[in-house]
């Protein structure tokens, strides 16, 4: 007993010894030495998931596999016919032994101690079987799979047991999802997933199909597939030469790119791939970022530049954008010429000042691939012959760029980015010809009296073979011709000194050092006859405006007369009348006087609604033929304020007899009705000295004619009234007939009518006056 305590703590002071890289020296595997160990190392912690298996390399190998603490020292023994001890590693918390040789038909046995140094603490555990019946197969040594168009394609591949493999299982699902799917394979090499969603990322697991050589297939730890990159990167190229940013040298170009992309998260990086158009190789042309922007320094080359996006399930679709020459530039770089000597050489030549010794030129048609050819030279000039694929053609037009490079030790591009600049462009022909074509599109436009304006399309590249030195325009009129040369970076030509109303021909030809091309069709045009000038205009039409101004004056005076007609009429006033004027009576200012209506109050016999006719003569004459004068018989008419200017007749007769004044008792009145509407109606009716009295037809109003025999002498003529409706004609009667001379003697008694509308207060006035 004392003997197997002394041994189990030798082994364990030789087990404290061993560090966790290996366990070296020999080993004591007795029976009883593994008992003890299982006895006395009863802790449950310290080893986990012990698994031994063989495995396919040149032979059958033994390898075992736990969990367990980095800080804990473990032994492993391994017991088939003899026991040894076998080194183990730690890697991500995993231990596993190093490899070993075994029989595969005979049972061994895998023993593992595990101390953590303490005096009784330790663990034991062990593994047994037979070899060829725990042979493991995988997990798999390489994965590359690719998503495109919605499947998954995975490429396997699985070491030195691949030949006792023939299929293999591939579990799978969406991520974050639990339910598993599973799809065996058609060999042991490839495997393709379909119907999958593009835009969602999944979870795979791939395990071996088990056969007889391959026992064990353990499943493969979870692998995570990205999403399918469906779309293309969206991309924007900002240039900006030395002009615009003054940081940028002279011959070079800052090319900013930008893209977008619309499912960034599924993006692991992007790749930028930028090349020459010419084909021109480079060291690098390929440029990774997780970035989403790139910035480049350039020469004024052509460039192709590509942007995808990539991450380990595949690359999206490549967006691309191309930069052109730059040759529009040539003023702003140094003299550079070109001279084309044969169909297959050319010589170059430039300043003496460049102190680079590297150089590449490019040239190319239009629509042709640059070809180039880079070349170290210490002198100012190059040729180079036969030498190169492309054969140069007379009449067509190349380009050439030379270029200047930094480095000493090759000319070639070792960085596509800042390796170059542009020196200087140039354009060269092999053979220059006449052009084929004439000028296109000719116009004319601006026709005046003198002058037109011809425009017109330059010639094609194609048919001017040559380089343009200008156009002749051809001038045809009447039996005259002319022709001017103009300058060939116009295309507008203003032909003047023309004469008017003519017609004329117009022909175009463009012209190189060859000579003069082919001429453009006759385009035909008629100068505009004479006619008003912009001053002539404005003067007539200053005229117009003011006859339309004065016809509009005018009419607008005779359309406010007319209105103040009808609106306000205007009263005649007799004491302003050309009749009252020419009465040469003493008394007639006094009558025109102011009416005084207390007088008219107290006058007997008449007011303001009667008017008192007093006269001597017994018979009326018809008022539409001049009255006869009878001698004694004076007669005083009187107008209202209201009547037109009455006509007096320029000779009056001399009363005869004096005026006698009716009286009371001799006073005969009679009563009838009166139509005063009638104003130039004959009077017809004799009055025989007596007295009659009209009633008007308002109420209240009278009017009285009175007669009689006796009269006596008064000092005022008799008084004869008139309304405004009185006509000139019955005014002149009046006056011819009654008077006559400053005073008035007799009066005979006559009819006058009267319209109540006038003014009957100053009639009564006049009639008080010739009463008393």
């Amino acid at each position: 007993m004392r003997k197997c305590s002394a041994a189990f703590y030798i082994t364990l002071g030789f087990v404290s010894l061993w560090t966790i890289e290996a366990s070296t020296g020999p080993c004591y595997c007795g029976p009883d030495h593994f008992n003890l160990l299982k006895n006395k190392c009863n802790n449950t912690e310290g080893v986990y998931d012990l698994a031994c298996y063989t495995k396919y390399k040149t032979d059958l190998e033994f390898f075992c596999e736990w969990k367990g603490d980095i800080s804990t020292s473990y032994t492993l023994y391994i017991q088939q016919r003899k026991c040894s001890c076998v080194n183990v590693h730690q890697k991500n918390g995993i231990w596993s032994s190093d490899d070993f040789r075994v029989n595969s038909n005979q049972n061994v046995t895998a023993h593992v101690i595990a101390s953590s140094g303490y005096l009784h603490w330790c663990t034991y555990k062990n593994f047994s079987g037979i070899p060829s019946k725990i042979t493991l197969c995988g997990p798999h040594s390489k994965l590359t799979y690719k998503r495109i168009s919605g499947h998954l394609t995975m490429q396997v591949e699985w070491g030195n047991e691949r030949r006792h493999i023939k299929k293999f299982f591939v579990e799978y699902k969406e991520f974050n999802t639990t339910s598993w799917k599973e799809q065996q394979s058609k060999n042991n090499k490839e495997c393709v997933l379909w119907n999958l969603t593009t835009s969602l990322p999944y979870e795979l697991r791939i395990r071996c199909d088990p056969t007889k050589e391959c026992v064990q297939c353990p499943r493969s730890e979870v692998i995570v597939v990205p999403p399918e990159l469906t779309d293309a990167p969206s991309i924007q190229l900002e240039i900006q030469d030395h002009i615009h940013n003054r940081f940028i040298s002279p011959g070079q170009r800052k090319a900013v790119l930008k893209w977008e992309y619309a499912n960034s998260e599924a993006v692991a990086y992007y790749n930028v791939t930028v090349r020459k158009v010419s084909g021109e190789p480079s060291n690098q042309d390929s440029f990774r970022t997780e970035d989403s922007s790139l910035t480049l320094i350039l020469s004024y080359s052509a460039y192709n530049i590509s942007v995808r996006a990539l991450n380990t399930a595949g690359s999206s679709a490549v967006s691309s954008i191309a930069t052109e020459q730059m040759d529009e530039w040539r003023d702003s770089f140094g003299p550079f010429s070109v001279n084309i000597t044969s169909n297959n050489s050319f010589s170059l030549s430039w300043n003496s000042s460049v102190s680079c010794v590297c150089y590449s030129v490019e040239w190319w048609a239009k629509g042709q691939m640059p070809s180039f050819r880079p070349f170290y030279k210490k002198q100012t000039h190059k040729k180079i012959t036969g030498e190169t694929d492309s054969i140069f053609q007379p009449y067509t037009r190349y380009y050439f760029v030379l270029h200047t490079r930094p480095y000493l030790d090759v000319c070639k591009i070792k960085n596509i980015n800042n390796s170059e600049t542009t020196y200087g462009t140039a354009q060269a022909y092999l053979t220059e010809g006449s052009p084929i074509g004439a000028p296109g599109n000719v116009s004319i436009f601006n026709i005046t009296q003198h002058s037109s304006v011809i425009t017109w399309s330059p010639v094609s590249e194609e048919d001017l073979r040559g380089f343009l030195l200008g156009y002749y325009i051809y001038l045809t009129w009447d039996n005259s011709k002319t022709s001017f040369t103009v300058d060939p970076s116009i295309n507008s030509y203003e032909l003047q000194n023309l004469e008017s109303n003519s017609a004329y021909r117009v022909q175009l030809s463009a012209f190189t050092t060859a000579g003069e091309g082919e001429r453009s069709d006759f385009k035909h045009f008629v100068t505009n006859p004479l006619e008003f000038t912009a001053l002539n205009s404005i003067i007539a039409a200053v005229i117009v405006g003011i006859i339309i101004l004065l016809l509009a004056v005018h009419l607008s005076c005779r359309l406010l007369h007319r209105a103040k007609k009808l609106l306000w009429p205007s009263i005649p006033n007799p004491e302003n009348s050309n009749a009252v004027q020419k009465i040469e009576i003493a008394y007639e200012l006094g009558i025109l006087e102011p009416l005084n209506r207390q007088r008219l109050e107290e006058s007997e016999g008449c007011d303001s609604s009667t008017v008192c006719v007093v006269g001597s003569k017994k018979e009326a004459s018809p008022l539409c033929s001049p009255p006869t004068a009878q001698a004694g018989v004076p007669t005083t008419l009187l107008l209202g304020e209201d009547e037109d200017s009455p006509f007096i007749p320029e000779q009056i007769a001399p009363p005869v007899t004096p005026t006698q004044v009716p009286t009371n008792e001799s006073e005969s009145t009679e009563t009838f009705p009166m139509d005063f509407n009638k104003t130039d109606s004959t009077l017809n009716t004799s009055v025989d000295e007596e007295i009659t009295t009209f009633e008007s037809k308002d109420p209240g109003e009278t009017i009285s004619i009175t007669t009689g025999s006796d009269f006596i002498q008064a000092s005022q003529p008799a008084v004869v009234f008139m309304s405004d409706y009185t006509t000139m004609e019955i005014f002149q009667q009046v006056t011819m007939a009654g008077i006559q001379g400053p005073s008035i003697q007799t009066v005979k008694p006559g009819l006058v009518l009267v319209h109540p509308g006038q003014d009957y207060v100053r009639q009564s006035y006049f009639l008080q006056e010739a009463i008393q």
